[in-house]
């Protein structure tokens, strides 16, 4: 909020200046971000939290410094001569039919106004403070809002019909037009003030253009009210308008300021405009709020600050922010808090008021708070790892959202056959459950990708499913790591991938694949995977019907696998090793084999019982087509042998790649190409 330093010092005698001000307000917790100097003024513009709605005005504000500095708070007398013989219900009726959106509303009526300009120092406070000077009578609203928070609003009474007011829920499809000139069409959700024909307000939020103070208004109906903070916040995201009165009320106003500010605006509207204020006032309320009192107990306030604060310094500081002391022990006191602060709602909040008056500055580190690093976890650390090794592979990585709309896409996936939970208070209506795979985010990435040029992608996430269980409404939370290439041969290409990121997080053990998992894939191209016959996940190129519904350019192949399971069995402390001493030799080994057989079972044929002599083996190609038979397939692959003692010789190098191509022989019936 900005604030005028002069306008302060009209509700107690500091003497402080501006800079001094600031300080010693953002001490005891209401932090001025800056203050500039207004001509003979100074603006201070002040952060107030969301919880603190009473310092959204002058004397909000300056309470604070009262309760600060010791000071007493001086409040301008409110004194206004009425048309005794004129009753405002004689010129005026109001009509709530919406308590629950609207518990208060006051309305008094000033006849013969003279509109105009308003007396230059209004204007110039007003301007320091961010707000256009109107005329006088809107101003006058405006600088009672800027004094005590209390938003208000005057209506010209001559252009509201029946002269009666009617607080009630909007019709759909009503139309209004605010100040601005911004039409409205309202859906049925909103609170409006109404006249007996149409609304003519936004309630709390904007009032409307066709009864608004003009310079040819000489009768006013003075509104004051209190509305629900969730229906002015509702209609003001709805209807994309937002105001000085709509943020006060958002976040909540004092219940009883409502009559003070109503009687406050219309002596600044008869002694700058002129006019005759109606006797009485139209008060329609449908709750009174209790003010709360809660107990201090003084033993606690050494406990929780770790300082010793006097009782009697204790009991002046409550004092000094205006709440009443009730009852006053040796160990306790009980106060009454005021209705301006709705913040304050048990011990602990006294205790933080203390404090932050006393100072937080005078109270000492008397402990050590030591930084020590913590050690990530292995699978934060696994994490970490498979992000570097993945982008090394050229992936980018995506991150989705856990709640998502309803989606078939979501129902393809391999870890159970439940459908996706419905989350019971949604944020939005199009993020209404969560998620049950990461391989259909990543297809709805691709679509946008390729709508917007790029239509070759290669994406990654490492992020968590949600599985239903049949044993309690809580989901099990599965780590999967998912992918998705454009490149050629994709599933083979992904397979690849999924190696290199076990051989750099250290897992070993026997990958498996079989034909067929569930999956947006194409029934013929997809597989599941097992990792030592333990569930992993599946791969596959995506089905044409998918491609299609998402009009993608081509089918992208995708992988999912559980992440938690290879970080389970990474190891990331692997031993150094040393770099061989004599040099290795390459063999390279073409075999044709049945297209039932997999590699996988070829690699393990390979590597059973093999000569000490083998270090590694690498697949190369695969060929299908003439003159390799119809059913078969021919796979080529790079054997590496080494000895560690000596250097290998071509004699050792063959009769190991003998030894391992009659192996494969034997038991995969392979033929030597």
């Amino acid at each position: 909020m900005k604030a005028s330093y002069n306008w302060l010092k009209d509700y107690g005698g500091f003497d402080l200046a501006a800079h001094e001000l600031a300080e010693r307000l953002s001490r005891a917790g209401l932090n001025v971000e800056s203050y500039e100097p207004q001509g003979d003024d100074w603006m201070l513009d002040v952060e107030v939290k969301s919880n603190r709605p009473d310092c959204l005005g002058h004397v909000g504000i300056a309470r604070e410094i009262a309760a600060i500095t010791g000071g007493k708070l001086k409040l301008p007398p409110v004194e206004v001569d009425e048309e005794a013989e004129r009753p405002v219900g004689s010129a005026a009726a109001v009509e709530v039919t919406a308590p629950d959106l609207c518990p208060r509303y006051t309305a008094r009526v000033v006849e013969g106004v003279r509109v105009g300009p308003s007396p230059e120092w209004v204007r110039k406070r007003l301007m320091v403070c961010g707000i256009r000077p109107v005329n006088n009578v809107v101003d006058a609203t405006n600088y009672v809002l800027l004094e005590c928070g209390q938003p208000l609003h005057a209506f010209d009474l001559a252009r509201i019909r029946d002269r009666r007011i009617v607080v009630r829920r909007a019709r759909p499809g009503e139309v209004i037009t605010t100040i601005d000139g911004t039409e409205h069409e309202l859906s049925g959700q909103e609170c409006v003030i109404a006249d007996a024909v149409k609304p003519v307000a936004l309630a709390g939020v904007m009032g409307g253009l066709d009864s608004e103070i003009s310079d040819a208004t000489a009768d006013l109906l003075l509104e004051a009210a209190r509305f629900d903070p969730r229906s002015v916040r509702r209609t003001s995201r709805a209807h994309g308008v937002a105001s000085e009165s709509s943020y006060r009320f958002e976040r909540g106003v004092d219940p009883e300021v409502t009559d003070w500010a109503s009687r406050r605006t219309c002596q600044l509207i008869v002694e700058w405009a002129g006019g005759r204020l109606l006797s009485g006032a139209i008060d329609v309320r449908a709750d009174e709020p209790a003010l709360r009192q809660v107990t201090l107990r003084f033993g606690r306030v050494a406990l929780l600050l770790g300082i010793e604060v006097p009782p009697d310094e204790v009991v002046g500081i409550l004092e000094g922010l205006q709440l009443e002391v009730l009852d006053r022990g040796a160990d306790a006191v009980r106060v009454r808090v005021p209705s301006w602060r709705s913040d304050l709602e048990r011990e602990v909040d006294l205790i933080e008021e203390v404090a932050r008056i006393h100072g937080y500055d005078r109270i000492g580190e008397t402990t050590e708070m030591p930084v020590r690093p913590v050690r990530p976890t292995i699978s934060q650390m696994a994490e970490r790892k498979a992000r570097r090794l993945l982008a090394g592979q050229g992936f980018d990585e995506a991150m989705t959202y856990s709640l998502i709309a309803p989606d078939p896409l979501q129902l393809a996936q391999p870890w159970c056959q439940a459908e996706p939970i419905a989350v019971r208070n949604p944020v939005t209506i199009d993020r209404t459950h969560l998620r049950l795979t990461n391989m259909a985010n990543l297809l709805h990435a691709k679509a946008y990708n390729a709508a917007h040029g790029s239509p070759q992608v290669d994406l990654f996430e490492l992020g968590h499913v949600y599985l239903p269980r049949a044993e309690t409404d809580t989901p099990e939370e599965k780590l999967c790591l998912t992918l998705l290439t454009d490149r050629e041969d994709g599933l083979r290409t992904l397979k690849g991938v999924l190696r290199n990121v076990m051989d750099g997080l250290g897992v070993e053990g026997r990958l498996e694949e079989t034909p067929g998992a569930r999956g947006p894939f194409a029934e013929e191209q997809a597989v599941a995977l097992r990792l030592d016959g333990e569930w992993l996940g599946c791969a596959g190129a995506a089905a044409a019907e998918v491609t299609q519904e998402l009009d993608l350019p081509n089918a992208p192949a995708l992988m999912e696998v559980d992440f938690a399971l290879l970080a389970a069995r990474c190891r990331l402390d692997r031993p150094y090793r040393a770099v061989p001493a004599y040099p290795a030799t390459t063999r390279d080994l073409a075999v044709v084999v049945d297209e039932a057989v997999l590699w996988a079972d070829m690699e393990q044929c390979i590597r059973h019982d093999a000569p000490d002599l083998l270090e590694s083996v690498a697949l190369f190609d695969v060929y299908r087509g003439d003159p390799v038979p119809a059913g078969r397939k021919s796979v080529a692959f790079s054997l590496t042998f080494r000895r560690r003692d000596r250097t290998i010789t071509a004699e050792e190098a063959e009769e190991a790649r003998a030894a391992i191509l009659s192996r494969l022989q034997s038991q995969l019936g392979a033929e030597l190409r």
